[in-house]
């Protein structure tokens, strides 16, 4: 009885192994010679002929997700109408001194643009190495009006014996081409080009 039983545990683990798979008259065409079934893909199907592909973080999404996205930012409201012009910051008006002096410390700059209105703010960034200024400032103002007045006063003027140039740090529309420190370097003409060299004849 033991051995009978034994044989049909061996038999039922024999069965477990095996298994069963019923093939389709096309399955068996599409045996390959190692004895495994080949499974055929789907062939997708071609909504439209021309495919345009495109990179980039918007890549294929419709104009009303992309406008629906953007509304999600937060943005301060324009001033004044949408074309070119100063942007105010989030805490006021913030002009850009650029071409400041390597020696010049924050209580110059102080005493100079306090002349126009109450300095809200100023930063004048030092490198690290030397400690000196890095050559620019952005100094904040509490209204227009005076940070308008600065730019207007001491732009393209004498500081600590360097001129310096005033703009609006933050502005709506492209960026102005500023005026560079140094004057233009002077132009050689290209040398012709000898075209006895370049011809086979």
């Amino acid at each position: 009885m033991v051995a009978s039983m034994v044989r049909a545990a061996a038999a039922a683990d024999e069965e477990e192994d095996v298994e069963f798979v019923d093939y389709d008259q096309d399955d068996e065409d599409a045996m390959e010679e190692d004895g495994r079934a080949a499974r055929a893909l789907p062939v997708p199907h071609i909504v439209s002929p021309a495919v345009v592909r495109t990179r980039g973080r918007f890549a294929g999404r419709s104009p009303s997700v992309l406008t629906s996205s953007r509304d999600r930012f937060d943005s301060l409201a324009d001033e004044g109408d949408n074309g070119h012009g100063p942007q105010r910051s989030i805490e006021g008006w913030t002009i850009l001194v650029c071409g400041v002096k390597e020696d010049a410390e924050e209580e110059d700059l102080h005493n100079v643009f306090g002349e126009f209105g109450r300095v809200k703010d100023l930063h004048l960034n030092l490198e690290r190495r030397t400690g000196y200024a890095k050559g620019y400032a952005l100094i904040e103002y509490e209204s227009f009006e005076e940070a308008q007045a600065a730019i207007r006063a001491m732009n393209g003027t004498q500081l600590l014996t360097k001129t310096v140039y005033v703009d609006w740090a933050f502005s709506r529309g492209p960026i102005r081409n500023f005026v560079s420190t140094r004057p233009p370097r002077p132009r050689s003409r290209t040398p012709p080009r000898r075209l006895a060299a370049l011809t086979p004849y």
